[in-house]
């Protein structure tokens, strides 16, 4: 007879299964919507897709755009999301903050008030169709200021941007009217929140209030608020499920122990909790290899998830990449001396790198941690 689960190892399997790891999900498009969205920037966005989808391919991935089936927009803490078209409107609209908060950017920039208005009709006719930044600079004949323009535009769900390229971002940006045939839709935003709690939930839970706030990015208490929507129960520790989940929950089999996963920086299994709740993810003795600390972070910011290799559903390796021409240079670090053979995840590097059109790709590990 098979032992029961304690919560920890109950919380890993569940978490493992919502957040289609394991490849569990039929195409990329219902990844996508299991997780509300994935980091926009590349190769993020691609890969994460790739960890949770039966099969994907860049055709695959650039057509998810093409057909207008994802869009590209300022989400959860306001960084640039990948979303499903149909919830979008929502998940911009629970998360979007008032054009006056963006006052810094603009006059950053050199722009007051009344530049920006003037500005944002002349961007939209020349972003009809999709432009980059300099081609937008030479239609209008304007410097770095039509850029910034652009950007807080995007802010307000005027613009898109897009992708072309999975290994880095070559964006291009198009009016959001001209390339989905109407403007987002305007949703309550308290309305929107609590759609918002309740399909975090979902995809992330069982989860805290703190949670879902660092998660979205929202104040504690309009995360409490909107959480007090959702008929949840407590499974120990604060930690909220949607109650028609319970059952399942309670009877969640056991991981394989030796299942292998590939996940990129900033994916959405490593960034759904807040630093304190990760321990379904990580042992807390790893965490400072697993996420950038204010000694290891790049650019303004600590606390970004790492590329992982996961065992069993937990973080045993860290892993980074690099291009030399068209090869692929991929080296994995694991956390301590666990049982992480390189045959076990070599394939799945071989697979990232068909996916970004590698001619080669390398695998070396790295020495364990001491």
């Amino acid at each position: 007879m098979t032992e029961p689960l304690d919560l920890l190892a109950r919380l890993r399997a569940w978490s493992y299964q919502r957040q289609q790891l394991g490849r569990a999900a039929p195409e990329p498009a219902a990844a996508l919507r299991a997780v509300v969205a994935v980091y926009s920037t590349h190769p993020t966005a691609p890969l994460a897709l790739r960890a949770r989808s039966a099969a994907l391919d860049a055709a695959s991935f650039g057509a998810l755009e093409q057909r207008r089936e994802v869009v590209r927009l300022p989400a959860m803490r306001q960084s640039i999301f990948l979303l499903p078209t149909e919830n979008a409107a929502r998940v911009f609209a629970a998360t979007r903050l008032p054009l006056e908060q963006h006052a810094r950017r603009l006059a950053y920039a050199g722009l007051d008030g009344d530049e920006y208005a003037r500005l944002k009709p002349l961007i939209l006719e020349a972003a009809g169709e999709p432009i980059t930044p300099s081609g937008l600079q030479a239609a209008l004949a304007m410097d770095a200021r039509a850029t910034m323009a652009l950007r807080v535009m995007a802010r307000e769900g005027l613009v898109l941007r897009l992708g072309s390229s999975l290994r880095t971002d070559h964006l291009r940006w198009v009016a959001t009217a001209a390339w989905l045939g109407q403007p987002l839709e305007e949703v309550d935003p308290a309305a929107a929140l609590a759609w918002l709690a309740e399909a975090y939930l979902r995809g992330y839970g069982p989860a805290r209030v703190a949670d879902f706030a660092w998660w979205s990015g929202v104040p504690r208490r309009r995360a409490a608020a909107a959480l007090a929507g959702v008929r949840v129960v407590d499974v120990g520790g604060g930690l909220l499920l949607p109650a028609d989940e319970q059952a399942a929950f309670e009877r969640i089999a056991p991981l394989d122990p030796a299942a292998v996963d590939v996940v990129p920086k900033w994916d959405a299994y490593t960034m759904g909790h807040a630093p304190d709740g990760r321990q379904r993810l990580v042992d807390d003795a790893h965490l400072p290899r697993a996420y950038s600390t204010k000694d290891t972070r790049v650019g303004a910011t600590a606390g970004d998830g790492l590329p992982l290799v996961l065992q069993g559903g937990r973080a045993v390796a860290s892993w980074s990449h690099r291009f030399a021409g068209q090869r692929l240079a991929v080296t994995v670090t694991p956390f301590a001396d666990d049982d992480l053979s390189p045959a076990a995840y070599a394939s799945l590097f071989e697979e990232i790198g068909r996916l970004l059109d590698a001619s080669a790709v390398e695998v070396v590990a790295g020495a364990a941690a001491s």
